[in-house]
């Protein structure tokens, strides 16, 4: 990634909460008791968030309710992030991303490099 200079960087990545996020997995207890936990149950609400940073701050971000898949990360490079970026070697030309399964369909590849636009992959 020393190859690109940071105006050409974006960075992309999402997260998850529901109404368990913050429970712990793991409790204490003493010798020969059963750890217990009061707490919530249920899982209420799933949001995802996706957003995209470069080094002056967010330039696109999104919300849903439920889990972000293939299609719906599609739209949000291309209407969301996509916008704020120029061919390479330009500004916001290179999108750095993670190995999560819905960054790697074919669709994305070909809508990138239709924009010029290069994916790095941090491994």
């Amino acid at each position: 990634m020393a190859q690109y200079t940071q105006d050409e960087l974006v960075f992309i990545d999402e997260t998850s909460k529901d109404e368990r996020t913050l429970s712990r997995q793991r409790g204490r207890a003493k010798k020969s008791r059963r750890a217990s936990m009061r707490g919530v149950f249920v899982h209420g609400r799933y949001l995802t968030a996706v957003a995209a940073m470069s080094c002056n701050g967010i330039i696109a971000s999104h919300i849903i309710e439920g889990s972000l898949h293939c299609k719906g990360f599609l739209e949000f490079i291309e209407h969301s992030v996509l916008p704020h970026c120029t061919a390479y070697p330009g500004k916001h030309s290179v999108l750095v991303m993670d190995n999560a399964w819905i960054h790697h369909g074919a669709e994305i590849f070909e809508l990138m490099e239709r924009f010029g636009i290069v994916q790095s992959m941090l491994t």
